[in-house]
């Protein structure tokens, strides 16, 4: 009887320790909402007075007309539109930051939503086993399956931190990959661009360099999410010196396609090298994982040889 109250007792302990962790991601999710979405609107007002700026210098006035007698107008309308285009990107930046967030909460409070029950099912079925134990008046037997049982809780709950950064890990290693084929697509581009090809090989080049630029606001924010889920599981965030996330790189200062191309093979070496490092942080992941599944395994064991003796 003790054992198969045991075994579902089991299975909503590891709904009990998923819902912990999933309340604790809600928490940490809405805080970083409101505070990235303040920034966000900080940036929207650079953004808007930025292109007033341009829209200024474009129209008709009298210090437009000045600044054209005195040969500088073009000088500061291209100033105008490289802040503006350099606020659009720190804004879009944002915007896809916000909007990661808005869907990770989303989908945590989906999962949430699934396991709303979980409590009420525990305490049912832990009041059954009480009974049980109880019953027995043995101080020793109760004192033995709570010691078992918190060291199993433990361990749930560091597997399901693991599982969620796994997750999160996943994501980000597709992004990397999504990334590394447009730039490889660039580069090859690119290489036919230099021997003289026609405006078809430039404008697949550039087609592929967005789509790697997108690839790297996506990365840039997966990356700071897996950093926090690393920390939950005590593991070293992942830093860069120079990372391909640096995407403004491919809008500053290009003037010859042999610029581009050394700023496409400098950004599929970063890239590499993060797809490595993101790797090897996943197989230890995975590691420690199958540990605590072990530890899981070997713990419940120990708990239903124990119930066997009474």
């Amino acid at each position: 009887m003790l054992k198969a109250i045991n075994d579902k007792i089991n299975k909503v302990k590891e709904d009990l320790a998923l819902k912990k962790v999933l309340q604790e991601k809600r928490e940490k999710f809405r805080s970083e909402s409101r505070w990235e979405k303040k920034a966000l609107e900080q940036l929207r007002i650079t953004l808007a007075k930025e292109l007033k700026d341009v829209e200024k210098l474009e129209k008709l006035s009298i210090s437009n007309f000045i600044a054209t007698i005195m040969n500088n107008k073009d000088e500061k309308l291209e100033k105008e539109h490289e802040e503006y285009f350099k606020a659009k990107l720190k804004f879009d930046e944002q915007s896809a930051k916000v909007n990661m967030i808005d869907r990770n909460l989303e989908n945590v409070e989906e999962r949430l939503r699934n396991l709303r029950n979980c409590e009420r099912e525990y305490k049912e079925m832990l009041d059954k086993k009480l009974e049980i134990i109880k019953s027995s008046g043995d101080y020793y037997v109760s004192s033995k399956l709570s010691e078992l049982e918190l060291d199993i809780d433990k361990a749930l709950k560091a597997q399901k931190e693991i599982e969620e950064a796994e997750s999160v890990g996943r994501n980000l290693v597709g992004a990397i990959d999504a990334a590394q084929d447009s730039l490889e697509s660039a580069q090859g581009w690119g290489l036919w661009d230099m021997m003289g090809g026609e405006m078809l090989s430039s404008i697949a080049k550039h087609n592929n360099i967005n789509d790697a630029e997108e690839s790297y606001i996506y990365i840039s924010n997966l990356l700071q999410s897996f950093n926090k889920e690393l920390g939950d599981v005590n593991f070293a965030s992942l830093s860069f010196s120079s990372t391909a996330i640096a995407f403004d790189i491919f809008f500053d200062n290009i003037f010859t396609d042999f610029a581009v191309q050394s700023k496409i093979n400098d950004a599929l070496s970063d890239t590499s090298y993060l797809r490595k490092n993101v790797s090897d942080v996943m197989n230890k992941l995975e590691q420690e994982r199958e540990e605590l599944s072990l530890i899981i395994l070997n713990k419940r064991k120990e708990y239903e040889e124990f119930i066997e003796t009474l």
